[in-house]
């Protein structure tokens, strides 16, 4: 197993800390711990995925140096509970810039495009971070937060599809989108901004569900099923995030939709989806993390969240808190099924 895994423990308990502050912002109160509410995005984005993904692209390389840029990122957790607030952002900024600089120098050995796409999106974490540090205004740095993960994921959809027989002209396609994406970034909300990223994203979602390879896994058996099956639901997720954007601006709960649609329905979903494949990666064990109990949790967390996005549309403020609750709850629900899952494989695979 490998020397680094001892940050997974500090990842998780980002991941911890960020759902209490999730629960909080929601009205349940019963772990108090105000500075998590205040913080929730900076501590889930960047203390959580940010060094999730920093983990996962640091272990690739030879120089166990690059093991600072996930280490950074948990640091904003206990710098924000103890209130150093600016030098949590710091640090963030700090992690941000060094995944920016280790996807570029991965992108020019590799000299695939699907890297480039990558680079970019570390490029826009580490953007919307600077901007945290400068305005303090966490809605304004959000959409950044967005392109990180959404170009992050996409791209190494790219890089696991690039065997399939798609027509170049659809590649193309993609990354004329992806660099739209970005360039809408840059047209004020009042010139629609808001929604030309929308419409965009519907694109890249239509795209996935087309010519992803989920569309072939998913009609296999067991763990690859299982894959498929995560993503065409992400996938899905993020096409209700988009049409949230073009058609719910004007929602008196369309910020709560709107982030959640993407950072709980699309990211989360490509987590699970992924599980079985990045978590054996990073602790360095060869065999994935699956068992069909793993359906259960991932069901219900599903089923939660839809619960959540309907009692916001709804405006039941009542039902949004008691989904919101339950989804924090099954998230946790579903690390543990997986470390579970992990043991038991270990423990099978040295009986036999």
């Amino acid at each position: 197993m490998a020397k680094h895994i001892w940050i997974l423990p500090f990842v998780m308990l980002s991941l911890i800390v960020g759902i209490i502050g999730g629960w909080l912002r929601l009205g349940w109160a019963q772990f108090n711990i105000p500075e998590a509410a205040f913080h929730h995005g900076i501590i889930m984005t960047g203390g959580f995925m940010g060094a999730l993904i920093s983990m996962e692209r640091a272990v690739v390389m030879k120089n166990k140096a690059w093991f600072l840029i996930p280490i950074l990122a948990i640091l904003a957790l206990p710098l924000n509970l103890l209130g150093f607030t600016q030098i949590a952002i710091v640090s963030i900024v700090l992690s941000s810039t060094g995944l920016t600089f280790l996807m570029y120098i991965q992108s020019t050995r590799v000299k695939e495009a699907s890297h480039y796409v990558i680079t970019l999106g570390a490029f826009c974490w580490a953007v919307g971070n600077a901007l945290l540090l400068k305005s303090d205004f966490i809605p304004m740095v959000v959409p950044w937060w967005i392109a990180f993960l959404l170009f992050t994921i996409v791209g190494e959809r790219l890089e696991l599809s690039r065997f399939l027989p798609v027509k170049k002209i659809f590649i193309v396609l993609l990354y004329v989108l992806i660099a739209g994406v970005f360039a809408s970034f840059f047209i004020p909300f009042h010139f629609g901004g808001s929604r030309i990223t929308g419409i965009l994203i519907v694109l890249i979602a239509l795209w996935l569900l087309r010519f992803d390879m989920a569309r072939k896994s998913i009609k296999k058996k067991g763990e690859y099923r299982y894959i498929g099956l995560g993503l065409i639901v992400g996938f899905v997720w993020l096409l209700v995030h988009a049409l949230i954007m073009i058609f719910l601006e004007n929602h008196a709960l369309y910020y709560d939709l709107w982030v959640h649609s993407f950072f709980l329905g699309f990211a989360f979903s490509m987590i699970w989806a992924h599980a079985p494949i990045i978590f054996p990666a990073i602790v360095k064990v060869n065999r994935l993390i699956y068992h069909p109990v793993l359906y259960i949790p991932w069901l219900l967390f599903q089923l939660s969240l839809i619960g959540r996005v309907w009692a916001s549309f709804a405006g039941n403020i009542e039902l949004r808190q008691f989904f919101g609750v339950a989804n924090g709850w099954i998230i946790l629900l579903m690390f543990l099924s997986m470390a579970m899952t992990y043991f038991w494989n270990q423990k099978r695979i040295a009986n036999n």
